[in-house]
Parts: structure tokens; C-alpha cells; sequence
């Protein structure tokens, strides 16, 4: 563990005097199917997907706190639902070399298609694999005979397949362990979200995110410009990185589901803010949660906010009163 690798800058006298700002990115996220869950075993027997889930969640956190101490933000969102239409079979264009697939979206089971291409190494060309659909699942055999199967989620998102959707941010939470919350339903704020939210036109996904945190300071006095990552200097312990960040996504998408505690949240998130200006001359936090490639599992809206693959916004107290605005000069100034 690398906490505090570059501590020594937090005694340099220019760096303590200069005020400084945080630059939020997204450093990685991992989404999942909340059916996936709740219906481990209706693939097959031997094909446990909750198990796959949580052991892959237990590899993420592994992961980043071999080299740092991070606390996942979570986004519980609705979307669209989507199910393989059993009554038409896939076609091959044998011109395009494209399958075409037929699916059925939202309660009313409207119907509808994509069309994916699937590229055999092996051979150098794109090929028309053995599909075998079940309403959630595709099954594809490849040319050699590997079989692969995925829901229908995963496939559209890996495909990059455009249908128009998006997640709509129903809950934004913070944990230190992904693979046990709210994965295993002990969650007020999920179950209120299924509550609310699931029924015959929706389904619920999950998103993991970790974020980069960066101080950046200018010192006036020695024209000096200094750039630290937080987990680096541990200027701020992760647990409040965490509870900021997490509080700065709440009151930005303002879920209609998340009302409940909202004057909470703004109240601890300016007295959070207020200390850091206070210790640590931290006067603002810009975040830019955003994907260069943007396909419909990147877009997010809620009932505040339109839908975007790029949600930028500042946070600062002004006067006493906490500051939410969109847009950031921060991430503006290198073109996002």
C-alpha cells in the first residue's frame, strides 16, 4: 500500500500556502445486471452468475488497493428493459457480413433490432456464428467451437450497439467493499429503488466506479504549479475522498429517489468543504464523470439531469451556501 508516497509535499511551505482545487475523473468502472443477482442460476445448473459477479468485484477491489485505498461510488439506475425477441431468428447479410437481431423493449415489449458484425481472428473475416438465445441470454459459438453467452446488457454494451437508451440514476452510493454492497441486497437504498422503479418496463443496473482525485495548486509568491494525485500525498484520508465525492453526485443528478436525506447531504457536504478550505486551502472540486466513446450504456440522466455521455460540474461554497454549477474550466481547458 502506497498511502502517503508523496506526504513530504504536504510540508512544503509554497505548496501549504497555495490554494488549491481537486480534479475528479473517472479512473474505471465495472456495470452489472441486478438480475444477475437476484437469478444466479437461469443460465444453467453450473453457471452461477452472482458468484461470477461477486468474485469479480473481490478481484476489482484487490486490485486498486494493491497500489491505492479508494472507495468505490456506486449508481443504481434504471433502464429501458430489453429481452431477445424468440419469435424472429437472427439473419446473416451475407453482403454486409452483418447478423441482424431482434429484441423487445419496455413493458409493452415493443419490438425492434440491431445489427452486429462478429470477427473470426482465426480467419481474418467476420462470420456467421450458431446463435442460441433464451429472452435474457445469447449463446455464440465461434468457428472452432468455443461457446460464449452474456445477457442481453452485456452484449449490447460490449457491442456498442445503439438503441437510443440510457441509465437513469435513480441512487448514487459509496462502499469499500463493491463485492458485498449493495450486491447482496441488504441495502435500504436499493430495495427502495426496486421498489420503486422495477416492474414490467424497467430494469435495474449497477455501476462501480473508482475516481483519480488531483490537488492542483499555483503559488503566486514563487510562480510555482504543483499537481499531486490524493492518494498519493493522503492530503485527504479516503474515506472522506469518498463521502465527498460521493455527496457531490447526489445533490448533481438530485434523484427524486434520494430526497429523503437531501438537506443531510448539502449540509455535511459544505461542512466537509469548509474544512478543506479551512486545513488544506482546497477551495472548489471540479468532477468530469465522461467516456470518449459514447454508446448508450455511457449515457446517464435522472430525473434532474438530461441524459450525457460527459457530466461535468463544479462544487464550492459561496457565502456559507454550497455551489453546484455545470460546466468546469478545468476539464473545458484540455477540450472535454
Amino acid at each position: 500500500m502506497n498511502r502517503g508516497l508523496f506526504s513530504s509535499i504536504l510540508n512544503n511551505e509554497e505548496y501549504k500556502k497555495s490554494d488549491k482545487e481537486w480534479i475528479v475523473e473517472l479512473q474505471r468502472y465495472h456495470m452489472y445486471w441486478y438480475d444477475l443477482v437476484v437469478n444466479p442460476g437461469e443460465v444453467s445448473d453450473y453457471f452461477n452468475t452472482k458468484k461470477l459477479i461477486v468474485n469479480y468485484l473481490r478481484y476489482v477491489k484487490r486490485c486498486v488497493e494493491e497500489s491505492l485505498e479508494k472507495r468505490f461510488i456506486y449508481f443504481i439506475c434504471s433502464r429501458t428493459k430489453v429481452r431477445f425477441n424468440l419469435k424472429k431468428k437472427p439473419t446473416f447479410n451475407p453482403i454486409t457480413r452483418t447478423v441482424k437481431i431482434h429484441i423487445l423493449l419496455g413493458g409493452e415489449r415493443k419490438k425492434s433490432s440491431f445489427k452486429v458484425r462478429f470477427y473470426d481472428e482465426s480467419s481474418n473475416r467476420f462470420y456467421y456464428p450458431n446463435i442460441v438465445l433464451t429472452e435474457k441470454y445469447i449463446t455464440i459459438t465461434d468457428p472452432v467451437g468455443n461457446l460464449t453467452t452474456a445477457s442481453v446488457h452485456d452484449f449490447l454494451s460490449s457491442s456498442r450497439v445503439s438503441l437510443g437508451l440510457c441509465s437513469n440514476i435513480e441512487y448514487v452510493g459509496y462502499t469499500e467493499n463493491p463485492h458485498s454492497r449493495p450486491t447482496n441486497g441488504a441495502h435500504t437504498g436499493l430495495n427502495e429503488v426496486l421498489y420503486k422503479v422495477s416492474n414490467e418496463s424497467f430494469d435495474t443496473l449497477i455501476y462501480f466506479n473508482v475516481f483519480k482525485v488531483t490537488a492542483k495548486a499555483s503559488s503566486d509568491n514563487s510562480m510555482l504549479n504543483f499537481m499531486f494525485a490524493n492518494s498519493m500525498t493522503d492530503e485527504i484520508g479516503a474515506e472522506l475522498e469518498g463521502k465527498v465525492i460521493e455527496k457531490c453526485f447526489i445533490l448533481y443528478f438530485d434523484s427524486d429517489n434520494q430526497t429523503k436525506n437531501k438537506e443531510k447531504e448539502r449540509s455535511e457536504l459544505t461542512n466537509n468543504l469548509l474544512d478543506m478550505v479551512d486545513n488544506n486551502k482546497i477551495n472548489a472540486v471540479h468532477v468530469g464523470y465522461g467516456f470518449e466513446e459514447a454508446h448508450d450504456y455511457v449515457f446517464f440522466s435522472s430525473s434532474a439531469i438530461p441524459p450525457s455521455h460527459k457530466h461535468i460540474f463544479n462544487v464550492r461554497v459561496v457565502n456559507g451556501e454550497l455551489d453546484i454549477n455545470k460546466g468546469s474550466g478545468q476539464f473545458e481547458a484540455v477540450g472535454w
